[in-house]
């Protein structure tokens, strides 16, 4: 590619410009980090466990929503480009530098922030829980894995107004704790806009708007998953079981699936390993693993 070249003209123009004369937001990175987690400790059947869409989430350690939950991010440093912050800042978090990661949105919404004007470039990030090791930064007092429970609540009697309505629950089972937001969604196409937006209407114990920014992030993974079927394999170990990828689609999607239609859409993309599920107390699985050449 061709480097561009200024004249001396503009050089001269740059020498002079004052870029102070505008107001300037803070920049930051913030990751929606999804994961398919077990969800408490293992029962004396003979079932394979269930497993759970997951997110990560942050108890914050200072002011402001100073004791509330947030998504893992922070401030960009300067010279850095905003996605390399946010895998940096995922790095911090969970030890993995080469996770899936795509943009979910740029939320700018005056008044976001109480601290000024922040503007959040928001990233979601798939991986195998697995190779995840989580430990809370500095400013935080402690970090934990949410099972994720969104439900679309518009006609329900318990919901006053019209529109479309969303409740977002959020829980960690090994410190009962439990998060919760209702969510209107508002048509933007009359407003030249191309997407919809997700006003909170109730909040508890989640800091900022990061419950608008997980709603759409979770309805955007439910999205991309019908489009790409391999976004799956992101979210599991190197092999696993038939079941086990199933069980991916239905807790993205939050509905059972009939097992041999999953099956005989998913064979394309799949291919028998030699290798078996082993120290499970139920009949052994077999494994498989994802096809080099899938969607090709």
């Amino acid at each position: 590619m061709k480097i561009y070249e200024m004249s001396d003209e503009e050089k001269e123009f740059l020498a002079g410009y004052d870029l102070t004369k505008y107001d300037r937001p803070s920049v930051a990175a913030d990751i929606v980090v999804f994961a398919i987690m077990a969800d408490g400790e293992r029962d004396n059947t003979r079932k394979p466990q269930d497993k759970k869409l997951k997110i990560l989430l942050i108890e914050r350690g200072g002011y402001p929503y100073k004791g509330c939950w947030a998504m893992p991010g922070g401030f960009c440093k300067k010279k850095e480009d905003v996605i390399d912050s946010a895998r940096r800042e995922l790095s911090e978090e969970t030890g993995i530098d080469d996770a899936y990661v795509k943009l979910v949105g740029v939320y700018g919404e005056p008044g976001r922030d109480p601290r000024g004007w922040v503007i959040s470039s928001t990233y979601m990030a798939l991986m195998d829980e697995e190779r995840c090791r989580v430990k809370a930064g500095d400013d935080a007092r402690d970090a934990g894995w949410f099972t994720v429970e969104l439900e679309d609540i518009s006609g329900k009697k318990e919901v006053s107004g019209n529109g479309e309505r969303y409740r977002l629950v959020l829980t960690d089972s090994g410190s009962d704790t439990r998060l919760s937001a209702v969510l209107r969604k508002t048509d933007m196409s009359t407003r030249g806009r191309s997407s919809d937006s997700y006003d909170i209407e109730e909040c508890e114990g989640l800091a900022f708007d990061h419950a608008r920014i997980i709603t759409e992030a979770v309805l955007g993974l439910r999205e991309d998953l019908g489009r790409d079927p391999e976004l799956a394999f992101d979210l599991l170990p190197e092999r696993f079981t038939l079941s086990e990828l199933q069980n991916v689609f239905e807790q993205i999607w939050d509905r059972e699936l009939t097992t041999p239609n999953f099956r005989r859409k998913i064979a394309d993309y799949v291919e028998e390993t030699k290798y078996i599920q082993e120290g499970e107390r139920y009949r052994p699985a077999k494994l498989f693993t994802r096809r080099n050449d899938a969607g090709k």
